[in-house]
């Protein structure tokens, strides 16, 4: 398989940092005291075991929030895969979406329902992982 993910979209495109991954990170790493990495130090910790330890457990809100949002990008992403994947046989809910409203133009109903079904997995998975967003996003962001 390699650098491909099971619908044919190369993952390379999508594993890059954005900038609200970096402000988000940032602002969890500033607000740990640096009296946790200098106390583990004085016990004897290895840098590994600090991070490990400490630094990584109190950034897991940052991280479950990350993969969220990321992961309903990817999900919602239509311009890669259609610019990279052109054929009809190859694609993703997003093109299909696209190709399916240019044969059906005049049937709405039909586009309508398909908009709802491709919604229906970003909204259950918002609706269970809501506070793991609102959380991340508000520990990261008070000073």
């Amino acid at each position: 398989m390699g650098l491909y993910n099971t619908l044919g979209a190369p993952i390379v495109l999508y594993i890059g940092a954005d900038v609200i991954q970096i402000i988000l990170y940032l602002q969890f790493i500033r607000n740990i005291p640096v009296d946790l990495d200098e106390n583990a130090m004085v016990e004897g910790a290895s840098l590994f075991k600090i991070y490990r330890s400490i630094i990584f457990p109190l950034l897991t809100p940052a991280t479950a929030t990350l993969i969220i949002l990321k992961t309903i990008s990817i999900y919602n992403d239509m311009y890669i895969p259609y610019l990279y994947m052109p054929k009809q046989s190859l694609g993703v809910v997003t093109t299909i979406l696209l190709r399916f409203q240019g044969g059906n133009s005049g049937e709405w109903n039909l586009i309508c329902a398909a908009i709802l079904l491709i919604l229906l997995p970003t909204i259950i998975l918002y609706f269970f992982l809501q506070r793991y967003i609102f959380e991340g996003v508000t520990r990261g962001a008070v000073k």
